[in-house]
């Protein structure tokens, strides 16, 4: 069954390994997605994987300035017409540093990205969808981290960010679910990423890591892109405000 046929999306941070893989994923439900990130090459790069020309658009755009933002709202609009579905997957981490040795400019940078991001795109495509569609769904990418912290591993504002990302999903739940508008939060650990990927290359530290998940392994892209399709559609037409937790059971042991 094609759950999310004729719907309209924009995705944030398209480019990356886990936006591609839900770009991937909501085309083949029957979404027509718009690809938002920086970088132009990616973006394509993403839009050739979902393999779909028809059913794609990509936008360059800083999702922290409001004029990009209104940009690709206006562009979304113009190709689609309409806007069904929501996913804020943009963000950025920093390496694990001591929040007293952080500058001023490195805390900025994750909280326009994972927060003002967020807010800008969530505020330009509120009102389309409360005055053309008469609902939609907004799925917003947290972490773990904004639930927990990591002994050892200080992310004290990157976690920050991403607990805030959750409270505002809760909020934007509350708020506009009066106009059909639903709200919820893909809360994922440790994903497989171009970040992580040399630790895998060496065996005993990848047992080491995938040891410390319940599951015995680590997240995959993909895993994040089904729980977004999920939330998306309207098999979960009756959830708004809930954090889904996508992380192997490592919060439930800790």
């Amino acid at each position: 069954m094609v759950l999310l046929q004729g719907k309209v999306a924009i995705v944030t941070g398209a480019g990356g390994g886990v936006g591609r893989a839900i770009v991937k994923r909501l085309v083949s439900e029957g979404c027509k997605v718009v690809l938002i990130g920086r970088n132009r090459d990616r973006l394509a790069k993403a839009a050739a994987e979902a393999g779909n020309k028809e059913n794609t658009l990509t936008v360059a755009a800083d999702i922290t300035k409001e004029a990009e933002v209104l940009s690709a709202v206006e562009q979304t609009i113009s190709s689609f017409d309409r806007i069904d579905i929501l996913v804020n997957n943009a963000g950025s981490i920093n390496d694990p540093v001591c929040f007293h040795e952080m500058t001023e400019d490195q805390w900025s940078g994750l909280v326009d990205t994972n927060l003002i991001g967020t807010f800008q795109m969530t505020k330009a495509v509120i009102p389309v969808m409360m005055n053309g569609n008469k609902g939609g769904s907004i799925v917003n990418v947290s972490s773990v981290l904004g639930i927990r912290s990591i002994p050892k591993v200080p992310l004290a504002v990157y976690g920050a960010t991403k607990a805030g990302v959750i409270m505002f999903t809760r909020s934007i739940a509350v708020e506009y679910g009066q106009y059909g508008i639903r709200s919820n939060c893909v809360a994922p650990s440790t994903i497989r990423s171009s970040m992580i990927e040399p630790y895998l290359q060496d065996e005993n530290a990848k047992k080491v890591l995938e040891s410390t998940f319940p599951l015995r392994k680590i997240g995959e892209p993909e895993d994040v892109a089904s729980a977004v399709s999920y939330l998306a559609s309207d098999d979960a037409k009756w959830v708004t405000g809930t954090i889904l937790v996508v992380d192997g059971g490592v919060t439930a042991k800790q």
